[in-house]
């Protein structure tokens, strides 16, 4: 049983529509992720201002998503995954970054992107936490 010209030819173009809808669909699940470098900074500046700018539009930004700030600020706690600025903010810090030569007290500039704010612990939580100046 042979096929005609027709259906051999419906069948190669369902193939490479399959084929195109395949690598597009792969494509766009298994794109690259951002990386801290590659999103825009909304706020840079002192820990303290952006307290007060935040307390001011609590709801714009507490809000997860794409917003990075980069902040000036004293370190206030420290633990194995992040640390604490100025008690207001929690910076998760990125994979492999050591907190061995940090100190309490001592003045940080740390970039990070915003998860959410803790309402139990009254801390904006920022993860992918990047140290640019001791």
């Amino acid at each position: 049983m042979s096929l005609s010209k027709k259906s051999k030819k419906r069948i190669l173009i369902a193939l490479v529509v399959l084929v195109i809808v395949g690598v597009g669909g792969y494509l766009y699940i298994y794109k690259a992720h951002k990386t801290l470098d590659d999103m825009e900074v909304v706020y840079t500046g002192s820990a303290q201002e952006f307290e007060s700018k935040m307390e001011a539009n609590a709801d714009e930004w507490s809000k997860a998503g794409d917003k990075v700030i980069e902040v000036t600020g004293v370190i206030t706690a420290k633990d194995v995954k992040g640390i604490s600025v100025d008690g207001s903010f929690y910076f998760q810090l990125e994979e492999g970054t050591k907190t061995d030569n940090l100190t309490e007290d001592q003045k940080i500039r740390i970039k990070g992107r915003i998860i959410g704010y803790d309402d139990l612990l009254g801390e904006l939580k920022l993860d992918k936490a990047i140290i640019l100046k001791k």
